[in-house]
């Protein structure tokens, strides 16, 4: 069985921990930090083999390079593009790190747990932006929060709708492990847009006690998400609607839809 917790980053990152059974080997998705990584690793006698990045930020790879630092052996997998002007505060690119990058379609295989993964391309948030899909589960970094999903950086709101879209396809029981502590938040948002969805009342209130007991709202599912997230909902008739009033034009394609969304959002909810 593999097994996935999280360790907390920053204010509401969440760094990912894989483990297949009670072995001691673990694999890391997105450290941010590393302190707190090092701290979780020695208080449980575990052994790191190898981190995965699913993207350049910062806030998603600050730790990589005091972890390489502690345990040397490691292998860091991250995306095959080189984004050289994001540093971690030392003289080499993130992307010099890695010791194998991947790209959409690769298979990773990570012996040590006995996990296969698919990489998908999900370009976006950034350009350079990667999903792990494997064992029924999804590793979306910020490309998919939880009742919302990142903003534009590097990417474009064609790239990101189509991303969406493609990470919408999978089985709905499928989990998804998104990179940032957001769904309160964002289930704000969607009540502006559809004030008169059920699904979305019913998971404020779900994940609003889960919070009020420091619980993570993560892993969310695909079917989840379907029912109450605007931005994967862009060819409901309401999301599509109030998206056309904030823009105040009509809007033919998806990602325009998406588009004027994510403005609405940037510009007059966050």
């Amino acid at each position: 069985m593999l097994n996935i917790k999280h360790i907390n980053a920053y204010s509401d990152n969440y760094i990912w921990l894989l483990q297949r059974d009670n072995l001691p080997q673990v694999v890391l998705i997105d450290p941010g930090q590393a302190a707190q990584v090092i701290k979780y690793l020695e208080e449980n006698r575990l052994q790191l083999v190898s981190i995965l990045i699913t993207h350049q930020h910062y806030d998603h790879t600050g730790g990589v390079a005091e972890l390489l630092e502690k345990y040397p052996g490691i292998s860091i997998i991250g995306p095959d593009r080189d984004p050289s002007k994001i540093k971690l505060g030392i003289d080499l690119p993130i992307a010099d790190l890695f010791t194998q990058k991947v790209r959409d379609g690769s298979m990773l295989t990570i012996p040590e747990l006995d996990i296969r993964f698919e990489v998908k391309a999900i370009p976006g948030h950034t350009l350079d932006h990667l999903a792990y899909i494997g064992e029924g589960v999804v590793f979306c970094g910020d490309i998919l929060f939880g009742a919302g999903c990142g903003r534009i950086f590097s990417g474009t709101a064609q790239m990101f709708a189509k991303s969406l879209a493609m990470l919408m396809t999978l089985p709905e029981e499928t989990k998804l492990y998104f990179a940032h502590e957001y769904t309160l938040d964002n289930l704000g948002f969607a009540k502006w847009v559809e004030p008169e969805n059920v699904d979305i009342i019913q998971r404020d209130n779900i994940e609003m006690a889960k919070q009020e007991k420091g619980i993570p709202t993560v892993p969310g599912t695909v079917g989840l998400e379907l029912k109450t997230n605007p931005f994967v909902r862009l060819q409901q008739p309401q999301v599509k609607q109030a998206a056309e009033k904030f823009a105040g034009r009509e809007l033919t394609e998806d990602w325009e839809v998406f588009a004027a969304l994510r403005m609405w959002k940037d510009s007059k909810y966050d």
